[in-house]
């Protein structure tokens, strides 16, 4: 079965039972916890998964520090809840910059790698669009 996740919705109806529907159609998933990951069952198949933040795995890779400023922006529209650092602050890899909240969920910007916060490019309480600088990690 192949889907378009952003044409799916999604319903909890029980403990680790969900109501997918995908084109019109229904589908009950189960899911369990499963060594490493989850089992989740759809109708008579069975899968094994693991789930894991993209923004940690990009950090993690580059603890050994991109050369030169790294650029970080935002990635969907939204409001400048907080800084976390002032510039001139040294920063590791993986440690909060920003929160920005968007569509009600508060999202922490990482730094990507350890360095100094150049500059800041938003203010608290300020709006950003999908691709707009916030801040720069050098």
């Amino acid at each position: 079965m192949s889907l378009d996740a952003a044409n799916a919705s999604v319903c909890a109806t029980a403990a680790g039972v969900f109501s997918v529907l995908v084109e019109g159609r229904s589908y009950q998933v189960n899911v369990a916890p499963h060594a490493e990951g989850f089992e989740v069952w759809v109708g008579l198949d069975r899968y094994f998964i693991s789930l894991a933040d993209p923004r940690d795995r990009a950090s993690n890779s580059r603890q050994g520090g991109a050369a030169g400023p790294v650029e970080l922006r935002a990635q969907m529209p939204g409001k400048i809840v907080k800084l976390l650092a002032a510039v001139g602050a040294k920063v590791t890899a993986g440690q909060g910059l920003i929160v920005v909240e968007a569509m009600k969920m508060q999202n922490e910007v990482k730094a990507p790698k350890e360095g100094t916060l150049q500059r800041i490019h938003v203010a608290e309480g300020a709006t950003v669009a999908a691709g707009d600088l916030l801040v720069v990690v050098e």
